[in-house]
């Protein structure tokens, strides 16, 4: 029969695997809405880029340029959050792992089968999140950009004008 100890033990070992299985989800989500806001940023560029045509004016540039200005704030916020999920998710990882090979209290069959979910989330979100980008490599270069890296690139004026 197992002592208190060891109940007590089990319980905790439970109570961990819960909260990897919640920090995957959360950042399922966190990942999510990465992918919505990259997603909001190129449609605001490209609306700036379209809205402001070359040629400008000196006043169409100072408001070309505030406008940039915006979005390459939202980015900056964009990127904190992506350095964030990136400090916290191997930590996790490291947790699952370590409670996985818990040879005292291993999941359940059941628990397992959450981690598997929760992690095959995350697997799936990144991929998402990596195809925008993927995606956007491969855009033609004649159009105005919506590459949040070039957020703030001016566009060059070619040889004729």
């Amino acid at each position: 029969m197992s002592s208190i100890k060891d109940l007590k033990i089990e319980q905790k070992s439970l109570l961990q695997q819960q909260q990897v299985v919640a920090e995957l989800n959360t950042l399922v989500k966190d990942i999510e809405r990465s992918e919505k806001i990259i997603l909001d940023l190129q449609t605001e560029l490209n609306t700036v880029n379209t809205k402001y045509p070359v040629p400008r004016t000196t006043r169409q540039d100072v408001a070309y340029l505030t406008d940039l200005l915006k979005c390459a704030q939202k980015k900056l916020a964009w990127e904190k959050q992506i350095a964030s999920m990136q400090k916290r998710t191997p930590a996790t990882l490291q947790k699952m792992a370590q409670l996985l090979n818990d040879e005292k209290n291993p999941p359940t069959d059941a628990m397992r089968i959450l981690m598997l979910q929760a992690l095959q989330g995350v697997q799936a979100a990144m991929a998402r999140l990596q195809g925008l980008k993927t995606s956007e490599e491969g855009e033609n270069p004649g159009k105005p950009t919506s590459n949040p890296d070039e957020i703030g690139k001016q566009p060059q004026p070619n040889a004729e004008g």
